[in-house]
């Protein structure tokens, strides 16, 4: 008879069939794991930034143009246009040495999890970055970047007595949000235009989010 032997064969098939789907989830899981890590890893794990040099150049030529302007003033004997070259020639002179340092020293960071600026108060989750917008206004860089409503806000410092400086605002209207005024940004001493300040933001926060999704499931085991 075979009535007896129908539980063991059923017992077997289950383990079988158990397995099998046990195979089946680790398979996808590493599957998975191998696509969030390939994300990850296609941008490098920190990238640094500094303004660039604009005002650094146009600032003395700038100062020589206001100087120009004064000399003007006084060959001519028009006092209007004297003083407006000396203003001119202050203005110039201080933007000139606000920015002696320009290309050299890093105010912003990216790495694969936070964003990082020198007036903030604390990094940004990249995770939390819903929506990119980098422009260029001319003289200055923008980037802002949406956060979602659970994101924590840092606070900023403001940069005082900067023409043209560097500077970053945590604002929470009309929604959470960070804005970055930059005289245009570098990085390994070449300049960034602003659709690949664009891509890179983008490309770091599906990083982030991917690298958050890998920490889940590494404590998921």
């Amino acid at each position: 008879m075979s009535t007896p032997d129908q539980p063991h064969s059923l017992n077997a098939l289950s383990d079988s069939l158990g397995a099998e789907y046990d195979q089946s989830q680790a398979a996808q899981r590493e599957q998975v794991i191998a696509e969030l890590r390939q994300i990850v890893e296609q941008v490098p794990e920190q990238l640094e930034f500094t303004n660039s040099r604009r005002f650094k150049i146009w600032g003395p030529i700038l100062l020589l143009g206001s100087l120009a302007i004064a000399v003007g003033g006084l060959s001519t004997g028009s006092k209007g246009l004297i003083w407006l070259g000396v203003i001119m020639a202050v203005l110039f002179a201080v933007m000139s040495w606000q920015h002696r340092n320009a290309g050299t020293q890093v105010f912003m960071r990216l790495t694969r999890r936070e964003l990082w600026v020198d007036t903030l108060s604390a990094p940004v989750d990249l995770a939390e970055v819903e929506d990119i917008l980098v422009k260029d206004e001319g003289q200055l860089l923008l980037q802002k970047l949406d956060l979602s409503e659970a994101a924590v806000l840092p606070t900023h410092r403001a940069a005082k007595f900067q023409l043209f400086g560097n500077q970053a605002m945590a604002l929470n209207k009309p929604r959470k949000h960070i804005r970055i005024m930059s005289a245009g940004l570098m990085t390994g001493g070449r300049r960034v235009q602003f659709e690949e300040m664009g891509a890179l933001l983008a490309a770091y926060r599906d990083a982030a989010r991917a690298q958050r999704q890998l920490d889940l499931l590494q404590r998921q085991g």
